[in-house]
């Protein structure tokens, strides 16, 4: 049976709300259930497990920006995050701007230590706790970021293979070796009760006031 592949549109309403007035808008949620939600340019048959995606009935999405599979499940909080295009640097230099934002927020939220890592990611002592996606168009950047709180970690190996493309600081290590879930670290983090903090704690006003940082060389 061939693959259904639907399309990523959790941040529909917030995207044409930025569209509509040009104001920038933040959103923190949780999904409503296991899902796998692949790159604007993933392959499938390269990227998934099909015979286990199929067999669990877990719907695949694809989503505008770029990167590689992901598994999201009510575990994960997504950070999404709309900003109108006119005078934005390169996609680079809004990563970073965009990390360090978040960084931030995480640690009033109670999360410090953790580092931007790769083009995308957050880690904690060099594991992945968060990765992130950006798309482009004419009139908005729309970044979002998947954090790793208290998620079935399981799902990773079952529905995803090694992916094609990884960071250096990956070193080839496993799903499980490469992520760390916040809960590890402190079962008192859940989604629900991070998902409020960064609520709380991510204000988009200060994003904007931010200035942004230099270009990194390339690499």
């Amino acid at each position: 049976m061939p693959l259904t592949i639907g399309r990523y549109d959790a941040d529909d309403a917030l995207l044409a709300a930025v569209r509509a007035d040009g104001v920038t808008r933040l959103a923190v949620t949780r999904p409503p259930g296991p899902q796998v939600v692949l790159g604007a340019g993933s392959r499938p048959e390269r990227e998934l497990h099909l015979g286990a995606i199929a067999a669990d009935g877990v719907p695949v999405l694809r989503r505008a920006g770029g990167g590689c599979a992901v598994v999201l499940d009510p575990g994960n909080v997504v950070v999404a995050l709309a900003v109108p295009a006119d005078g934005l640097p390169s996609s680079r230099t809004v990563f970073d701007w965009i990390s360090a934002f978040v960084i931030e927020g995480l640690a009033r939220s109670g999360v410090r230590g953790a580092t931007r890592e790769g083009i995308c990611d957050l880690a904690l002592d060099g594991r992945k706790i968060g990765g992130a996606c950006l798309h482009k168009d004419r009139s908005l950047v729309h970044y979002s970021l998947t954090l790793l709180v208290d998620p079935d970690l399981a799902l990773l190996p079952r529905y995803l293979q090694h992916p094609p493309r990884e960071p250096e600081y990956r070193r080839s290590r496993d799903h499980l070796q490469f992520v760390r879930a916040l809960a590890q670290l402190d079962p008192a983090w859940t989604a629900p009760r991070l998902a409020a903090a960064l609520d709380a704690a991510l204000a988009p006003a200060e994003l904007l006031a931010t200035p942004f940082p230099e270009p990194r060389p390339a690499r």
